[in-house]
């Protein structure tokens, strides 16, 4: 059956069709620009509610689209990156970089702060940063929280630290502190180890010293020589022309003074400027003399000095430098010793202990006197520094050290303090023959 609609409804349902391709057409077209204004940086989604809801697009002046929830994750984003890269720096600095609050308790604690102080950073989380501070420095670290939390900012402050296994050192600090909503929470200190700083600072120091001593010595010792060879020289002529037997005795004694006055002022000309001159010797040659030109002292004091001469093996050397060694050694006995003290001075032929087992000869002094403490024996060639207060000036075993360093020898010191058992010795080897010498020839 067929039926045939009037031309009317025919019209209407063509009109309808049409539209809704229309209608179709124009959502594909609106897709299609949804999909060309996401590439410029703005997102249409095909349902204009849902778009409203997640985005809430608003047109900008020059008709670009920007979305205000995508801007604020872009800035969360930016904010999360940067706070990263700055863990990465704290991580990766060679300074110790250490946060803690208003009361001193650690908050934070880099790699670097584990390596100068020797702490893990789980190990001091929550502690006290009085930990690693000396308790001398303590007041100064306590103005320094104080100046912090008045806001103001200490750098390049000097000051010490203290490491896990009780060593100080030295450390530059800055202090900052931490704001957060206006409001001080904290403190963030950045702590540079200059130890090796101070040292070479510390190593400058003392060679300009030593310069400034040598050319006064030198100098004292250049002045001091010449009137006495003229004095010398009289009582020498004076012991002729007199027959009281007082008289000559007194000459004599005289003589023996400056004599040992002359060793002195040649022996400190020797150790500025005797550099080179190394020849065969014995020690037998170099102890005898200066035993007694060190006779009138040890005779006020009443000190014994025994001496022993095992065996006397030659060896190589500058006559000058093993004088100043050996006067060294002498000299620090004889102050060490109370009046009528002992001090016994042996020489004989051996072998090195360690090492090379090299052949040579040993000088040994030793002295019955109170014995040097144990914490001072590590800093006893270290130059400046004295047991003697004003007597010394600390640089006769620095002097020493330097002395056997360029002649290849070595000393070794051992000494008690035990009550009615003190003493002390110094023992000396030096080589028979200096490699650098064989080596030249």
């Amino acid at each position: 059956m067929q039926v045939i609609l009037p031309a009317r409804e025919v019209t209407d349902s063509g009109k309808r069709a049409h539209m809704a391709i229309m209608q179709e057409e124009s959502h594909r077209r609106g897709r299609r620009a949804s999909r060309k204004r996401e590439g410029r940086g703005g997102i249409l989604e095909a349902d204009d509610a849902r778009a409203q809801a997640a985005f809430r697009l608003s047109s900008e002046p020059d008709g670009r689209f920007s979305g205000r929830r995508q801007t604020k994750e872009g800035q969360a984003r930016k904010v999360h990156d940067a706070a990263q890269r700055l863990a990465a720096i704290v991580e990766s600095s060679n300074d110790a970089i250490i946060g803690k609050d208003l009361n001193g308790i650690v908050t934070s604690w880099n790699p670097a702060a584990e390596q100068m102080f020797g702490y893990r950073a789980e190990e001091m989380f929550g502690e006290s940063i009085r930990r690693i501070i000396p308790p001398e420095v303590l007041p100064d670290e306590e103005r320094l929280m104080s100046a912090v939390a008045r806001g103001e900012r200490t750098e390049h402050y000097e000051t010490l630290r203290r490491k896990r296994d009780g060593e100080c050192i030295e450390v530059s600090l800055t202090l900052s502190p931490v704001f957060y909503r206006s409001e001080i929470v904290g403190v963030a200190s950045i702590a540079r180890d200059i130890s090796q700083q101070k040292k070479v600072e510390q190593a400058l120091n003392t060679s300009e010293k030593l310069a400034a001593v040598g050319r006064l010595a030198a100098t004292i010792a250049h002045e001091i020589n010449n009137p006495l060879e003229a004095i010398t020289n009289l009582v020498f002529l004076a012991q002729g022309h007199t027959k009281d037997g007082d008289g000559e005795l007194f000459l004599k004694q005289a003589q023996q003074e400056l004599e040992r006055v002359a060793l002195l002022t040649k022996q400190t000309l020797g150790f500025y400027r005797e550099s080179k001159g190394a020849r065969e010797l014995t020690l037998e040659e170099i102890v005898l003399p200066l035993v007694a030109a060190f006779s009138a002292r040890s005779r006020l004091k009443q000190v014994s000095v025994e001496t022993e001469f095992r065996q006397n093996p030659t060896i190589v050397g500058v006559p000058g430098e093993m004088r100043q060694l050996f006067a060294n050694l002498l000299n620090n006995s004889i102050d060490a010793v109370k009046d009528g003290g002992r001090i016994r001075i042996r020489v004989s032929a051996t072998r090195e202990r360690s090492g090379r087992r090299r052949s040579g000869v040993r000088l040994t002094i030793s002295d019955n006197g109170p014995g040097i403490a144990p914490e001072l024996r590590k800093k006893l060639f270290d130059p400046f520094f004295t047991t003697k207060r004003e007597l010394g000036t600390g640089l006769g075993l620095w002097i020493t050290s330097n002395i056997l360093c360029k002649h290849e020898g070595n000393i070794r010191m051992r000494s008690s303090v035990v009550p009615r058992k003190t003493w002390t010795a110094f023992s000396v080897f030096l080589p028979e023959r200096l490699e650098a010498v064989a080596s030249a020839a």
